[in-house]
């Protein structure tokens, strides 16, 4: 029973390996969409506690290599008190649309100007993107910084990352389920 067991772990401990090398990776780099230079245009409004913008334009990739790089720009559009987001793609950028949900949004104020950082998971990628990135979802960390006096934007910096699929995770939980019972079993029974 003992040599059926070990078998039995070996076998699942191989599978698991298998799976791990054959299970597509994400993609190590990520999509950055900023303003070039000083070509960010559009507002922020306040209303409360919540920011939105109709559109910031001007937005475009500095990453080489990367879906439509350097060949059209992005408009940011988003919501707080919808908690959505969108990066919108012109002509030249295919009319890419990436869509999002902010899942936190922090403002802090300083010499006259406020920095909004946004928390988003992109939940919806075009083609191209989920392609570079070999995910189908992305998420990130970005910034809008406006003038308090006139709500223009003056800069904008998001970069989409690879969100890992849940495949992934559970892989993970249960090879770390059977090293713990295994763990475990010896603690219990240190002979065998």
């Amino acid at each position: 029973m003992k040599q059926s067991m070990i078998k039995r772990t070996l076998l699942g401990a191989t599978a698991m390996l298998a799976l791990a090398l054959f299970s597509a990776p994400a993609h190590a780099d990520a999509v950055d969409f900023s303003c070039a230079g000083s070509a960010c245009t559009g507002t922020v409004v306040q209303a409360g506690s919540n920011y939105s913008t109709t559109g910031i334009g001007g937005l475009v990739q500095s990453i080489s290599g990367g879906p439509d790089y350097n060949t059209g720009a992005f408009t940011l559009v988003f919501d707080t008190s919808t908690d959505s987001a969108s990066l919108i793609g012109n002509a030249a950028a295919g009319n890419d649309t990436l869509l999002g949900t902010i899942i936190g949004a922090t403002p802090s104020t300083s010499n006259g100007q406020t920095l909004l950082a946004l928390n988003v998971n992109w939940t919806s990628l075009p083609a191209d993107f989920a392609a570079f990135l070999n995910s189908s979802a992305g998420g990130s960390i970005g910034s809008v910084i406006y003038l308090d006096q006139t709500d223009a934007a003056t800069s904008v910096d998001f970069t989409v990352t690879p969100t890992p699929e849940p495949a992934t995770f559970v892989m993970l939980g249960s090879g770390l389920l059977g090293l713990c019972g295994l763990f475990r079993r010896k603690a219990v029974n240190p002979l065998s």
